[in-house]
């Protein structure tokens, strides 16, 4: 059956589905795919990960789920690049070693897919804190939307002249079969995926906001690059509507410098193309920090936090309650209230 949408409306195209040609010319070079997810009770959720670095011969992954209010983790930030296969037996990446194995498989290039995930991960709180268990996460995801793109962007340090770069947001639904310790679930689950390449250095600050439900899905982020205005974009979808560019975007947040599983709370407000104010107050659920310290040149500590969130929107939208994700990376050096 055919989409109901254009998968192209925002410059994006099928080939971009799969890994794009890297500059040797530039260290910081990453290519990604991320994926996260939630129930509609906000009782099972996670989000992955998986990039490589050309310029540093590794590849970078990581799994975080939330399941019986316990997170568990695998943080691997140092995987050999030459054990990674890319584009290879119809997978746009495969890696088996160790007792960990993950891959991503296309479908339908930008309309569906599926993640496989294999390995041991540690709790990192809850009742079982401090065991490694044996968990396995299959997720077969449908797009929603068509991926969101705003362009290769004017900021130089993420640009290689003679080469494509790029990122993509796309809100998905998906089947999420999950095996943790011998017990299996399975939960319709809903939330976004993104596929980012190019150079991309980490020294620099972001909020970002990401909800999918069955009324609308919207994404938002503000990012802080240093001697750059605040870059500040995203998109909003309902669920009848075209999916429209943000103009601005106001996260008035407290944020727990103290706490990372409540890590964020406050207000909203996202303005559309069409002049529509989206706004909700954001409530925390839970969270975790994850390690980045050695994506700098010089390995440092900042706040890189993603929390399960839940909205109260307001206005058109009152009365609607959504789970959602909220990310942020900050320097520790940050006053913990932060107006955006």
């Amino acid at each position: 059956m055919s989409p109901s949408f254009d998968i192209s409306q925002f410059g994006i195209v099928a080939e971009d589905e799969y890994t794009h040609p890297f500059s040797p010319d530039h260290a910081d070079w990453n290519e990604s795919y991320f994926f996260d997810w939630y129930s509609e009770d906000a009782t099972f959720a996670g989000h992955c990960r998986v990039g490589w670095h050309p310029g540093q011969n590794r590849v970078l992954f990581w799994l975080f789920v939330y399941h019986n209010q316990e997170w568990l983790m695998i943080e691997e930030y140092r995987l050999p690049l030459s054990a990674l296969q890319l584009d290879s037996t119809g997978k746009a990446f495969n890696y088996e070693g160790w007792g960990l194995e993950f891959s991503y498989t296309p479908g339908e290039p930008l309309l569906n897919g599926t993640l496989d995930v294999s390995g041991f991960a540690r709790v990192i709180s809850g009742q079982r804190l401090g065991m490694v268990l044996p968990v396995a996460l299959n997720l077969t995801l449908e797009a929603v939307a068509p991926p969101h793109s705003r362009g290769a962007g004017e900021v130089e340090s993420h640009s290689a002249q003679g080469y494509s770069t790029n990122r993509y947001e796309q809100p998905i639904k998906a089947e999420c079969a999950a095996t943790i310790d011998g017990h299996a679930q399975t939960c319709q689950v809903r939330g976004e995926r993104d596929h980012s390449w190019g150079p991309r250095p980490w020294d620099m600050e972001w909020s970002f906001l990401v909800i999918n439900n069955e009324d609308f899905s919207l994404q938002a982020t503000v990012v802080r690059i240093p001697e750059w205005p605040p870059i500040k974009m995203g998109y909003f979808k309902g669920a009848d509507g075209e999916m429209l560019n943000l103009t601005d975007v106001d996260f008035q947040v407290d944020y727990n410098a103290g706490a990372p599983e409540q890590a964020v709370q406050g207000k909203i407000s996202l303005s559309c193309e069409n002049d529509t104010v989206i706004s909700a107050d954001l409530i925390p659920v839970t969270g975790t920090e994850i390690d980045i310290t050695h994506t700098f040149a010089s390995p440092r500590r900042t706040e890189y936090r993603r929390s399960l969130v839940q909205c109260r929107f307001h206005g058109e939208h009152e009365g609607v309650v959504s789970p959602g994700w909220f990310e942020c990376n900050r320097n520790v050096t940050d006053d913990t209230v932060e107006n955006n």
